[in-house]
């Protein structure tokens, strides 16, 4: 019987990264919830990386998609105010 491998191959079981939820994500960004569970939404107009297990929305901290979906919302940024 051949074995499968669960983790995808950007997601290595001994890197950094953390894979957490919208609860956890809203507390390490200060945000409410609500919001952050909003900017998931295929309505959103750059929505947070994710991934989707059916119902359940997890994040992967510590990736380079939401590290650079953070830079893009940071205040020196000009190319994001521009763009909004």
């Amino acid at each position: 019987m051949a074995t499968t491998n669960l983790v995808p191959p950007a997601i290595e079981p001994s890197s950094n990264l953390e894979i957490i939820d919208s609860k956890e994500l809203a507390l390490r960004l200060n945000l409410p919830e609500s919001w952050v569970r909003d900017a998931v939404r295929r309505r959103a107009k750059d929505p947070i990386p994710h991934l989707r297990f059916g119902k359940y929305v997890r994040f992967t901290w510590g990736s380079p998609e939401l590290t650079e979906w953070l830079e893009r919302r940071s205040s020196g940024n000009c190319a994001a105010r521009r763009a909004s």
